[in-house]
């Protein structure tokens, strides 16, 4: 079905937000006050998903998009920087309900760390993306993706190239994430396949820099559509990466959590720092590979981190001991499932997307910490556990960071301070 239709307003996704017959239509690729002809991909109870065909009536912010696959990785880059800005002030205007600081990123393109692309096959394998809201149709990416370094792309291209070489056969590969250290010049691929008896000639390997590049094959389930770590069939080269951050040295393996964009989590650590004075004991949940607690660790008496990912809880161990820090210990649990007798002064999360577990807000409320620091990826979950929070907290600081240029995601921290 086709409509046209007047966009009017945006919704806390970042999608833009029309409407036809009292339907709410919501659309990536449009701007605000912009008509447009769009195709409906998805019907939902509450609304319908579009995506646009013709721009029939233009916004003043529009810009020529620097790519095709736009809508998949990065639909704002239709428009300029500085209104890219203003529509995420505005949503989160809309979640928080009042006008909130957003820090500009310091670098708009290139500036990911990590890069997840599917494959797109033709007469070759080629990069590629799934169209936004389909898990079937791709777009072809012959040059890599604008939010990764040229370093990335040339790397991710050049694995393809060696894929086409070798005669790999398409119809067992999966996906390729990329990682790679900004001050180190370091690349780390991991190559999925959906054969766990297939192995790759070593051969593939020899004209990568093995002292840099580190390159790992992973049976991953065919039936998922995530990339999953299910079997690892074959490792060359380094198998960890290291960062620079602050004043520390981050090292960090392809399974870890790792922020995507350092000079931006940077500013945040700033701003956590100066609100962690008066912490003694700190307990830090969703603790990844410890970037957030090593850092504190230097400001207060003792950090504890959670976290549930085995390979991170030994990277933060190794973290600790390459740094020279002693007042910094983690655990390898279930953040949901932890329980502890010891007092803390402030419990510092960084959850994923879908946020706090029930049961950790239930803890925080039992235990009532003077101080809780909420960093998150997701600020309209972040908004809604904030929301219980406060019937024992009020808010003292509150920003945001576009850690995530010409995306529609962002970045807040919110400090809360016990009543």
């Amino acid at each position: 079905m086709e409509l046209e239709i007047l966009f009017e307003d945006i919704d806390l996704d970042g999608a833009t937000i029309g409407y036809f017959k009292d339907k709410k239509v919501k659309c990536y690729g449009v701007l605000l006050g912009e008509k447009a002809k769009v195709k409906v991909t998805k019907k939902n109870k509450d609304f319908l998903q579009a995506i646009p065909i013709e721009i029939l009536e233009k916004s003043p912010y529009r810009i020529k998009e620097l790519e095709d696959h736009f809508l998949s990785c990065s639909p704002l880059q239709i428009s300029t920087y500085q209104y890219q800005l203003e529509l995420k002030q505005k949503i989160l205007h809309k979640i928080f309900g009042k006008d909130l600081e957003l820090v500009p990123a310091k670098e708009t393109l290139g500036y990911r760390t990590k890069m997840e692309f599917s494959f797109f096959i033709d007469d070759q394998i080629n990069l590629g993306l799934f169209k936004r809201g389909t898990y079937k149709a791709k777009y072809k990416l012959p040059n890599g993706c604008i939010l990764a370094s040229e370093k990335i792309n040339t790397f991710a291209i050049n694995i393809i190239k060696n894929l086409n070489k070798k005669n790999i056969d398409p119809k067992i590969l999966k996906g390729l994430i990329i990682r790679e250290s900004k001050s180190e010049d370091q690349l780390l691929a991991c190559l999925f396949i959906k054969d766990r008896n297939i192995t790759i000639n070593s051969s593939f390997y020899d004209e990568f820099d093995m002292e840099k590049h580190g390159i790992s094959i992973s049976y991953s389930n065919p039936y998922s559509p995530a990339f999953t770590f299910e079997q690892a069939i074959e490792q060359l080269g380094i198998s960890q990466i290291s960062q620079k951050l602050k004043n520390l040295t981050i090292l960090y393996g392809i399974k870890s959590f790792f922020q995507n964009n350092i000079p931006m989590f940077e500013l945040a650590l700033e701003d956590i720092q100066k609100q962690i004075n008066g912490s003694n004991i700190v307990l830090e949940l969703y603790s990844g590979v410890g970037s957030i607690g090593l850092y504190l660790s230097q400001f207060v008496e003792k950090v504890l981190g959670v976290e549930s990912n085995e390979e991170a809880v030994k990277f933060a161990k190794k973290n600790a001991i390459l740094n020279q820090i002693n007042n910094f210990d983690i655990i390898n649990c279930i953040a949901e499932k932890f329980s502890y007798d010891q007092d803390f002064d402030t419990i510092i999360v960084d959850p994923p997307r879908s946020g706090l577990h029930p049961s950790v807000i239930k803890m925080i409320l039992e235990k009532l910490p003077y101080k809780v620091i909420y960093l998150s990826c997701n600020p309209i979950t972040q908004k809604e556990n904030v929301r219980i929070l406060e019937s024992k907290y009020n808010i003292v600081f509150i920003k945001g960071y576009d850690f995530y240029p010409h995306t529609t995601h962002i970045e807040t921290l919110v400090i809360l301070k016990r009543k």
